[in-house]
């Protein structure tokens, strides 16, 4: 813990109003001592004695250096509490405690950056750990459960450390920053590869299930998935579509019209009045039917 000041103006000061030499003594131990904390990355004890020394500046006359230097090492003493609220993974502890010096430095909006930041790139470490392995649905599946649980794990930190209504609007631009990049990873492996539908399907629930998990914690971002992945499901489709009418057009032009095979009617009575016991399937319908499934 930092040694309490003195105030100085206990001290007798000059006619002139200028700080004695024990005064400036004094004052420049105090600094020394914060250059220890400093480096010895003693955050806490470093945010107390540089505040002090801010106040106790401020409020004496003639000490304007000792106010430049205070300013100089809560710069300094800000950046290193900075750097280490960048680094991903960090506990919430570690983080909360990061962010109340922050905050008692007056350094609240590059906390609110840093904070936002590193959450970002905890998501990305995670994300890197997947292995797809061929298996879209299960690496979606995980993909999802990484993003929207830390994106729900980030907005329930933020509420409790940065409680200045005004700050919500950068959370929301992370958590639509965040969604995008969710929406880039899904339509690389799942729109841009021409999964099937079934695989589409399974991967568009998996997403909408941890979106869910989102909603009942008071987080809806159903509308943002919306806005992401309406446009890819169209063209998606349209494509699917496209492609069958090609693949239809080809196969017709290529059947002799011979039957391939012949389908019950046991189950299918006005089917049975119309071709009989069997209903008779040419090779083109067998041929498509094989092509798209």
């Amino acid at each position: 813990m930092p040694m309490p000041l003195m105030p100085v103006h206990s001290e007798r000061e000059d006619d002139d109003g200028a700080v004695s030499s024990d005064q400036r003594k004094r004052m420049d131990e105090y600094i020394d001592t914060l250059d220890i904390h400093i480096a010895r990355r003693e955050f806490d004890a470093a945010t107390s004695l540089v505040l002090q020394l801010k106040q106790q500046a401020g409020a004496t006359a003639g000490l304007q250096d000792v106010r430049q230097a205070a300013d100089s090492h809560t710069a300094d003493l800000a950046r290193l509490i900075l750097a280490d609220l960048l680094i991903p993974c960090s506990s919430r502890k570690q983080v909360t405690q990061n962010v109340g010096l922050l905050h008692r430095l007056g350094w609240d909006k590059e906390a609110k950056g840093a904070f936002l930041a590193a959450r970002s790139a905890t998501i990305k470490n995670r994300t890197r750990q997947l292995k797809l392995e061929g298996n879209t649905q299960l690496y979606i599946r995980e993909l999802a459960i990484v993003y929207f649980r830390l994106i729900r794990n980030t907005c329930e930190w933020y509420s409790e450390l940065f409680a200045d209504p005004t700050m919500i609007s950068a959370l929301i631009a992370w958590v639509r920053q965040e969604m995008a990049g969710y929406a880039v990873i899904f339509r690389r492996h799942v729109f841009h590869e021409m999964q099937r539908f079934q695989v589409i399907a399974s991967c568009l629930n998996h997403t909408l299930a941890e979106v869910d998990i989102l909603g009942h914690a008071g987080l809806d971002l159903k509308f943002m998935l919306d806005q992401e992945f309406f446009p890819d499901l169209t063209s998606c489709i349209r494509s699917y579509e496209s492609r069958c009418l090609a693949l239809l057009i080809k196969v017709a032009s290529e059947d002799s019209l011979q039957v391939a095979s012949k389908v019950s009617t046991e189950n299918y009575p006005s089917a049975a009045a119309i071709f009989g016991p069997h209903i008779p399937i040419v090779s083109t319908v067998s041929r498509l039917d094989e092509s798209l499934t």
